[in-house]
């Protein structure tokens, strides 16, 4: 089963969200604490907070950046 693609805007800020979340929250938390033993936990309640407000974000600021980008370009 396929999700209507009039929900093409929210699916992929929720799957852009979670890789680039997961991947600069991993950069940030080593960068702050090095590679500790509980590094993995601290990752993933680092992700996951920081995701549950970069989901809504993107949603919110999406519309704002595509019209910033349409000014800029050609």
């Amino acid at each position: 089963m396929k999700i209507p693609r009039r929900f093409f805007p929210v699916v992929f800020a929720f799957f852009l969200t979670i890789m680039m979340v997961f991947i600069i929250t991993g950069v940030g938390t080593a960068i702050n604490i090095g590679i500790p033993p509980d590094f993995f936990v601290r990752w993933m309640k680092a992700w996951i907070v920081a995701w549950m407000v970069a989901f809504p974000v993107a949603i919110f600021v999406a519309p704002f950046a595509r019209r910033l980008a349409e000014r800029v370009l050609d």
